[in-house]
């Protein structure tokens, strides 16, 4: 996509958002309607990225650039890459280090034993490549991939859930059948709660492609 292409999108989106007032669901989570931090300047996303040694996905880089830099939604809200953010963080990735699983190759523990469970977590760090974009609750989050060497993988929205051994999953678009990108999350969010009940809510579990 273009930047006059993806700003266009942002817009589209941004302004679906302006329905969410007439809302008033019983599970929010975060502060509802959101209500967003003032974007990051271009100073601090640059050397948000020369730190890490990684270029962020263009459509993340222009929202919270030019839009916000987080947010009291989805959930328990978009988490801001700022140094200045008071919001604790749940899961503490290393940024500089590739991510360790791919599209075609997730990190499936529902298929696994105990012990090969235990051995995983023994040997492997999980929390790599990845930004923390919102914490669902009960040790559920969402995760863009900003480093990794398997241009598919880059730049889409994976399903965190190790609290309760589940795994690590892309989170795969209902109408494309194509991973989520930033923008593709950030629009399913705001589709899918104008769409619901106010008593009824969801979670991107369900778009997890379980299994690969």
């Amino acid at each position: 996509m273009t930047i006059s292409e993806i700003d266009s999108r942002i817009a589209r989106i941004m302004e679906k958002t302006k329905g969410l007032s007439a809302k008033n669901p019983e599970y929010s989570c975060g502060e509802f309607p959101p209500k967003w931090e003032k974007p990051l300047t271009e100073k601090q996303a640059v050397e948000f990225e020369m730190q890490n040694g990684i270029h962020l996905p263009e459509d993340y880089r222009r929202f919270i650039t030019t839009v916000a830099a987080g947010g009291t939604q989805p959930f328990y809200g978009l988490r801001s890459i700022s140094y200045t953010s008071s919001k604790k963080r749940d899961v503490n990735p290393d940024v500089k280090t590739e991510f360790p699983f791919t599209l075609k190759n997730p990190l499936d523990l529902t298929k696994l034993s105990e012990e090969e469970i235990d051995r995983i977590f023994e040997t492997l760090n999980t929390d790599l490549g990845f930004i923390e974009l919102c914490h669902e609750g009960c040790g559920m989050h969402s995760l863009l991939i900003v480093n990794s060497k398997d241009p598919e993988t880059y730049g889409t929205v994976w399903y965190y859930n190790l609290a309760n051994d589940v795994g690590i999953f892309p989170l795969i678009d209902p109408k494309s059948g194509k991973a989520m990108s930033f923008l593709d999350w950030l629009e399913y969010y705001v589709d899918r709660t104008l769409a619901l009940d106010n008593d009824k809510f969801f979670s991107y579990g369900e778009l997890a492609r379980f299994g690969g």
